[in-house]
């Protein structure tokens, strides 16, 4: 049984990318000039760019074209570590955009991780986080006024643990998080500039004081190929 004409094409590129003769970043030939090269009908070029996505190998921008992924950046959920400190001791770059900033009501699932009425006013953030430009995290965030009066006068493109520990002399404690592998939603993958239904990382995390109130409750959604989760348990 002969080979899929997809799975030569799949090889010849995970060989150029092991070789680093496409680094980090470097951006793949057009699928029409794949097609013309190799002389593949566009459907058997988008199954092996399919199949090298899936592998972590390359991602797709939405109307910008393939790109090699770079290395994962590795996420150490039991440490209180910031977004910009554990990315820029890797070697990475990021940056913080905020999408959307709002004072609103809580609704009965807030209000109760929170310990508050129904309607209780709450600081709802929505951020999009960069890693060396590229962007790999949505935010959805709500965030405890009861607890940081003042809060949304903040620069919230900032470290909110920064914040916390310069303003109000306070730290995170205390996490709940759960994982779960998924499809990003619509509203995720147009946030990152990708196609709906694309495989993602999904993240809850509650922080508490050290005195066991909710200071936020956290929903983030990430790239499949730019997050390696790593948890190291010690006696």
């Amino acid at each position: 049984m002969s080979t899929p004409h997809y799975h030569h094409l799949q090889q010849y590129f995970s060989g150029l990318i092991a070789s680093q003769q496409l680094v980090s970043g470097s951006k793949l030939p057009s699928e029409r000039e794949i097609g013309e090269q190799f002389k593949l009908t566009r459907v058997t070029i988008r199954q092996a760019l399919k199949n090298l996505e899936a592998e972590g190998l390359i991602y797709r921008q939405n109307r910008r074209g393939w790109f090699v992924s770079p290395a994962a950046v590795i996420y150490h959920p039991a440490s209180h570590l910031s977004f910009n400190l554990y990315v820029t001791e890797q070697g990475f770059s990021p940056s913080t955009e905020k999408l959307a900033q709002q004072i609103e009501p809580a609704n009965e699932h807030i209000a109760q991780l929170m310990n508050m009425p129904v309607g209780n006013p709450v600081l709802y953030l929505h951020r999009r986080r960069y890693i060396d430009q590229r962007p790999v995290l949505i935010e959805k965030m709500y965030i405890n006024q009861n607890l940081l009066p003042g809060i949304e006068e903040e620069d919230l493109t900032e470290s909110l643990s920064q914040i916390l520990k310069r303003k109000y002399q306070q730290e995170y404690r205390d996490m709940d998080l759960s994982f779960k592998s998924t499809s990003l939603p619509a509203h995720a993958a147009n946030d990152l500039g990708i196609a709906a239904g694309q495989p993602g990382l999904q993240i809850e995390r509650i922080n508490y004081t050290s005195h066991k109130q909710v200071l936020e409750v956290d929903y983030e959604f990430w790239r499949h190929d730019a997050v390696t989760i790593n948890i190291a348990i010690r006696d």
